[in-house]
């Protein structure tokens, strides 16, 4: 009787862990939700399904792209994701998230930004020059028409904080960076510029809250305010504008960032998110327009910097005109990142673009020091292209 028990119980533990090894492939066969887990964050391209041919498998293309869609559609998969990560991050200070590493006190970069710091995507003083004469070109065929165009550096994390970066970046050599032959060169040639990424190496000294936060790729809130009551009085100024006053009624410490502050750990996909530093979020109050002052047409080209004016502060809604528009990395047509629908075309390359020109009475382009490898995107070579037909 014993003999029959043990018998028993051996075959109940081997069903046990047969039936746990079966279990993912049942899952990713019938689709089977029987966890409920949340969906990770990031961006990652899908596997596709492979097609088995004979040229596949001779050139030994279809068994990796076999296996990597396999990986991606086992069962319990994103279940598995975040402990995995959570040990790799808590254990090794490593960040299972593509182009992102783990710096001095945990704050969390892009390697990308780290490596344009260094001057490792510099392009030629030739292509520079060329680049910042096109530009003038447009500011000065805009200017003849009643418009005004100013370019916008946004800071780079990496630039801003190059003593926080993980110390395998601190051996590497620094050359001259497309920020630095850009800063020089676009005042040189006399161009409407606000280069935000030199205020933030000033501010950081005596700012006394972060002007990037730990977990965060773009500048904080603090920061955001710090740039947007710059940037607007020189509108104000070099524009003739009196744009609707705004003022900050107070000032909120948190250490739980608020979006979109903490968008690199959202990447990381883990049980638990790291400490933040404490970040400063003032309150911006918009006043109504008096009589005199102006909400003008304002068209935004830029990167997703841009995005903190529209979501994280009311900035541009409050002061332009409900008729401006954001070219998305002169590509797409958007205004609020989450809005149901735009009206009208959203590809900017259908569109007429002197017509679309001339309907705004501000041009603002805005990119990030380690976007300046392709300067404003061409959006000054499009330009000039529209205004040179008959």
């Amino acid at each position: 009787m014993a003999k029959f028990s043990f018998l028993t119980g051996k075959r109940r533990v081997f069903g046990v862990l047969f039936l746990l090894l079966l279990m993912p492939a049942i899952q990713g066969w019938l689709n089977i939700k029987i966890f409920r887990t949340s969906s990770l964050a990031g961006y990652a391209e899908p596997a596709p399904r492979p097609t088995l041919t004979w040229q596949g498998l001779r050139d030994n293309t279809y068994q990796p792209a076999l296996e990597r869609y396999i990986t991606e559609h086992v069962g319990f998969h994103d279940l598995l994701i975040r402990p995995r990560n959570q040990v790799a991050y808590s254990l090794f200070g490593q960040a299972r998230a593509h182009g992102v590493v783990v710096g001095a006190r945990g704050v969390l970069f892009e390697e990308a930004p780290i490596l344009a710091s260094l001057g490792q995507d510099a392009v030629s003083q030739e292509e520079v020059q060329a680049s910042v004469s096109r530009f003038r070109a447009v500011q000065d065929t805009l200017a003849r028409r009643g418009k005004f165009l100013v370019f916008v550096v946004a800071p780079s994390k990496a630039a801003i904080y190059p003593e926080l970066l993980p110390v395998a970046y601190e051996n590497q050599p620094k050359r001259s960076s497309n920020y630095d032959l850009y800063a020089v060169h676009m005042q040189q040639a006399g161009l409407n510029v606000l280069d935000a990424g030199a205020l933030f190496r000033q501010w950081k000294t005596s700012s006394p809250y972060p002007l990037f936060a730990r977990s965060g790729i773009h500048w904080s809130g603090y920061g955001l305010t710090l740039v947007a009551d710059t940037l607007f009085r020189y509108l104000e100024q070099r524009a003739h504008l009196d744009l609707p006053n705004f003022r900050q009624t107070g000032l909120e410490v948190s250490t739980t960032p608020r979006h979109p502050d903490g968008d690199i750990t959202k990447a990381l996909n883990l049980l638990w998110n790291p400490p933040a530093f404490p970040l400063a979020y003032p309150t911006i109050q918009f006043e109504p327009i008096r009589a005199g002052q102006q909400r003008p047409r304002l068209l935004v080209v830029g990167d997703s910097f841009v995005w903190n004016f529209i979501e994280q502060y009311p900035y541009l809604d409050s002061l332009f005109s409900p008729d401006s528009r954001f070219w998305y990395y002169n590509k797409e047509v958007v205004w609020r990142k989450h809005q149901d629908k735009m009206q009208g075309e959203t590809s900017v390359a259908n569109l007429d673009r002197k017509a679309e020109l001339l309907r705004f009475d501000i041009v603002l382009v805005l990119f990030t020091e380690h976007n300046l490898r392709y300067f404003d995107q061409g959006f000054s070579q499009d330009a000039l292209q529209a205004f040179s037909k008959p």
